[in-house]
């Protein structure tokens, strides 16, 4: 069976303690499993943590706190977390509420996913019709460099033909000469 209890540490007559899991039987600063806090008495107010979400695992498990880990862990709140953990709430949602950190719902993830794709699609569609816009601004360019160009050419012909006009204007003179 393992206990969730406290592990010695420090000089005479000026301990610190260790938030350990260990087994039964090992001695109180021998063999540990996994350390998961730490406790200070010295300091006023006495100073402590412990991981939330180790703290639950353990404690979902099966392992047993002795008094003096189970009223740090009535300080920290984590009996009424470790009865909503029973209840079906996330192991990280309950571990953050320790630390101030923010974790989204399960629910709220699925929200913000299908935002995310309304996003996404109405962002598709503004490029589209930045496209389709902008290939309509390109085609009316070419058909106004199209109308330009015919009629260069137009002009061109005229000119052409004014040359030509001139010119037999000029062999008709020259014959009639």
């Amino acid at each position: 069976m393992l206990k969730i209890r406290l592990s010695r540490r420090g000089k005479k007559r000026q301990p610190s303690y260790r938030v350990v899991v260990a087994d039964v039987n090992s001695k109180r600063d021998g063999r540990i499993v996994e350390r998961i806090g730490h406790y200070n008495p010295l300091t006023n107010p006495a100073e402590f943590a412990i991981q939330e979400d180790r703290a639950l695992h353990w404690l979902s498990v099966g392992a047993q706190p002795t008094d003096a880990v189970r009223r740090l862990l009535d300080k920290q709140g984590t009996f009424e977390r470790l009865s909503r953990l029973h209840a079906g709430e996330s192991a990280a949602a309950l571990a953050a509420e320790v630390t101030g950190e923010v974790v989204a719902a399960p629910e709220a993830v699925e929200e913000v996913a299908e935002v995310e794709e309304t996003v996404e699609e109405e962002e598709e569609e503004a490029v589209a019709e930045e496209t389709a816009a902008a290939e309509t601004v390109a085609s009316a360019e070419e058909e106004t460099v199209e109308e330009e160009t015919e009629a260069e050419a137009a002009a061109d012909e005229a000119e052409v033909e004014a040359e030509e006009d001139e010119a037999e204007a000029e062999e008709d003179e020259e014959e009639a000469a």
